[in-house]
Parts: structure tokens; sequence; C-alpha cells
């Protein structure tokens, strides 16, 4: 039962995903959305495995001609200037969610490492495929200075906001819901 319900919650989070990254301001060849947000959350809730598994499934979805990222799927989205930072997702997912996982809900300072484990590992990890692969597709932005000044410095201050605002919600909700009881359901509540 507990692996049907971490199905359902990846796919509860695929479809908060596909409806966020639709919201999109456009700054160069990377926009700014609402897809770190999701990212966090969900590894801050489900966990490192449903979280990862979460954004694989994501990708491989769009990959078939779903259109969960943006409105857009297909192959050419998995190669086109963004694709290194979607790539880095599951990745994000994996490494907060481990590390989140440590984290007691309700203890002190919860909230402060919540944000230093968001922005870092769930928000900052996608960076390095993102400038990598975004600098190998993008001709202009081959100096790495303008790679960095195209894929990284605009989005800091907005991917910051997103850390506080997601560990707000994951805390929140972890003192409620802590991921057993999200993933177990009711089993885990009979047996705490």
């Amino acid at each position: 039962m507990a692996k049907v319900r971490g199905l359902i919650f990846c796919a509860l989070f695929i479809a908060i995903f596909a409806v966020l990254s639709l919201v999109q301001i456009p700054v160069g060849s990377v926009p700014i959305t609402l897809e770190t947000l999701v990212v966090q959350v969900c590894a801050g809730l489900l966990g490192p495995w449903y979280g990862a598994l979460t954004f694989v499934l994501l990708i491989v979805l769009d990959l078939i001609g779903l259109p969960l990222i943006g409105g857009h799927a297909g192959p050419s989205l998995m190669l086109g200037p963004t694709a290194g930072y979607i790539w880095g997702w599951p990745f994000c997912a994996l490494f907060a969610g481990l590390a989140i996982s440590r984290v007691r809900p309700g203890s002190r300072g919860e909230i402060v490492k919540l944000i230093a484990i968001l922005f870092v590992l769930g928000d900052l990890v996608c960076y390095i495929p993102g400038v990598l692969w975004l600098r190998h597709v993008v001709p202009s932005l081959h100096p790495w200075g303008s790679a960095l000044a195209g894929g990284v410095w605009p989005f800091l201050p907005g991917d910051f906001v997103k850390s506080v605002l997601a560990a707000v919600i994951v805390a929140r909700v972890r003192r409620v819901y802590p991921t057993e009881r999200i993933l177990r359901g009711e089993r885990y509540a009979a047996e705490s």
C-alpha cells in the first residue's frame, strides 16, 4: 500500500508541477519559473526516493509527449538550453530529501536548516548540469562569465525566496504529516 500511496503522491506533485511550470517570466535563454519550488517541496515532503522518482517520471512522461514542463514536451525540450536544469531536478530532490530526513520536525532551528538545505541541495545543485549544458548549447554563453550571467546570477535572489517559501511549507506540513505518514497513511498512524 505504501508504494501505491507513494506513486499517487508522485502523480500529485507532477500535476502541481505541470500547472506551476506554466508561470514563466522570460529572461534570456532561461525563464524564471516556479518549478524549483515544487522540486524543493516535493523533496521535503516525499523524501529522497519518491522525490527523485517524481522527477524521473516527469522527465520520462515529458519525453514521450505529455507537455508537463512549461506546456512543452518531447526530445527537443530535453536537448534545449534548459535541459541541464531539467536533468538536475531528480538529483536535487534526492540530495535535499536525504538531508531533510535528518532534520527532526519541530526541532530548534528547523526553518533555518531547511532553508539552507533547500537552497543549496534543492536548488543550487541543478545549476551544475544546467550551466554546463547551457554553455554547451548556446554559443553566445560559451565564456564562463557569460554562462554564469545568463544562467545563474539573475536567478539567485528569486531562488532564495522560493527556498524560504518551500522551507515554511515543508516545516508546517511535516509537523502534521511526516513523510512516513504521507507515504504509509493510516498504517503509520496506527503504529505510532
